[in-house]
């Protein structure tokens, strides 16, 4: 067993198992991460498993690329080249989400998911990256698959509680519960850094339908869940208490959902059993009054 560390400060561990003895020759790899921000891990585990099946592997010696960077040398050019970056940043790691997203293996499923909620925290990331990412997230572009692909992933998870047609055994409801509070906490950061940054009224507006016939009633459901699902149920009030801020058309949507009732049920519950979920429906429960 190897233990690694990066310069992004991502921790893993690199394993190496025999195969069995009815299998053909190779050798088993296995990356586990321990530590740090998801996307790079990623990169690492994908590049360590390409050069495990012997795919990218140069057998010629390459130049040493030194690791640290004149800033003060900066030319004016080096701005765009940023930029250019950063947006291929965002789409590779978009992109891989997408695809994880998309495979049966539920703890590909998971990491998709994590790795998304880092990129559209600010804290996590580049603020610019995070948002744009945001705005990928729920933007209503026929031209981005991606995501068309990630919001329909996410509205699986809240309507159904899982991404494919799984059996019901422990361990896949276990996998299925993670994935769908992953959602929702994806959702509440994603809405949380755009009503700051003020462009969800936007986004709201151009995918309206998204928001109101699938988002709204899947929130509320959530809430209305609270006893049994409490840590889904925060999330799905902040969700709410950040859309209705930013849309009149959605403040009227959750009223007809029963919203306000809802939010009452969970505040109660949370009072007693979760004070963080008590103190997150308050303002849709002061917001949902004044409409009333």
């Amino acid at each position: 067993m190897a233990k690694c560390s990066t310069l992004d400060y991502v921790r893993f561990r690199v394993r190496l198992f025999a195969p069995r003895k009815n299998e053909d020759e190779g050798t088993i790899v296995e990356v586990q991460k321990r530590r740090g921000d998801t996307i790079s891990f990623l990169r690492d585990c994908r590049a360590i498993l390409n050069a495990a099946e012997g795919d990218g592997v140069d057998d010629a010696p390459s130049e040493a690329v030194p690791i640290h960077i004149d800033f003060g040398m900066a030319m004016a050019g080096d701005q765009t080249m940023q930029e250019e970056s950063e947006e291929d940043i965002l789409a590779e790691a978009i992109q891989s989400a997408v695809e994880l997203v998309g495979r049966e293996e539920l703890d590909l499923n998971v990491m998709a998911f994590e790795s998304l909620v880092a990129l559209v925290d600010p804290l996590k990331t580049m603020p610019d990256i995070a948002l744009n990412a945001c705005k990928t997230i729920v933007a209503n572009d026929t031209k981005d698959t991606s995501a068309s692909e990630i919001r329909g992933g996410i509205a699986a998870l809240l309507r159904n509680g899982s991404l494919h047609d799984d059996e019901g055994d422990a361990i896949i409801s276990d996998f299925n519960e993670t994935l769908k509070n992953l959602a929702l906490c994806l959702l509440s950061k994603t809405f949380a850094n755009m009503l700051n940054k003020r462009c969800l009224e936007t986004a709201i507006q151009d995918n309206s339908e998204w928001f109101l016939d699938t988002l709204i009633p899947s929130l509320v459901d959530a809430v209305k869940n609270a006893k049994d699902r409490p840590h889904d149920a925060l999330y799905a009030s902040d969700c709410l208490s950040n859309l209705l801020r930013a849309s009149k058309d959605l403040l009227k949507r959750a009223d007809e959902e029963n919203a306000l009732s809802a939010l009452e049920e969970a505040k109660a519950f949370g009072s007693t059993h979760h004070k963080s979920l008590a103190n997150a429906t308050e303002k849709g429960i002061t917001m949902l009054e004044s409409y009333s």
